[in-house]
């Protein structure tokens, strides 16, 4: 749309003022290429669910407790970098905690923290977490910040791939037949097509569904 947009722009000979209601609202956008796609998918082997998993499992092993905590949860909950680091934060705020975490449903609320959360191009809006993934992360002395995982790592001659938690963690629900909707829910992606937005109504097991998936990768990454 926003394609669109400058190209009637540019007809209409009103390109500049389009150019200032781009800055001024700060509108961002890029063009799909779905041949760079199309070779991550399919031609990438650095990316497949065996090599990330790996070097995940790498991370844990080598980097101090606490990283190797925040690491191994990161990939359960399915969060970017940043948010992976004030999810544990939350946890261990005991103010915060009890609004943050819903132990009747499992569910961490990260909507209810929008400062955190919900920014204007990056969201996330709920996790499901048991009691035992919950407490990896549980009781820290201290949460390390993203900075110090990636100095760490750094420091023991390994890649920071803490991207790859989340990768891992779609991939894995993928694999074990969660749909791709849930899927993107929990990452925090809205539903773009018609049949999200309006029909898709999931089976009430679904939770359930997802959590033995996220026990079985525990067990994964743990092995």
């Amino acid at each position: 749309v926003l394609t669109a947009l400058a190209n009637l722009a540019k007809y209409t000979g009103r390109y500049q003022e389009f150019l200032e209601i781009r800055r001024r609202y700060n509108l961002k956008w890029e063009k799909a290429d779905p041949m760079k796609h199309f070779e991550k998918l399919l031609f990438n082997p650095e990316l497949s669910l065996d090599v990330m998993l790996q070097r995940i499992r790498q991370m844990i092993q080598l980097l101090p407790t606490s990283m190797a905590q925040i690491i191994k949860f990161g990939v359960l909950v399915g969060l970017r970098s940043s948010e992976i680091i004030e999810s544990a934060r939350l946890i261990n705020d005991k103010e915060a905690f009890p609004k943050y975490y819903d132990a009747s449903t499992m569910t961490l609320s990260h909507f209810k923290f929008p400062k955190q959360f919900i920014r204007t191009t990056k969201k996330a809006f709920l996790s499901f977490v048991t009691p035992d993934m919950l407490s990896i992360v549980q009781n820290l002395d201290k949460v390390p910040s993203r900075d110090a995982i990636t100095h760490a790592c750094q420091r023991r001659h390994i890649t920071c791939d803490t991207h790859f938690c989340r990768k891992v963690h779609a991939t894995y629900l993928h694999e074990h037949n969660i749909p791709v909707e849930i899927i993107d829910a929990l990452q925090g992606r809205t539903p773009a097509s018609i049949f999200s937005k309006h029909y898709y109504r999931p089976s009430l097991d679904y939770k359930q569904k997802v959590l033995d998936a996220l026990e079985e990768l525990r067990k994964q990454i743990e092995s």
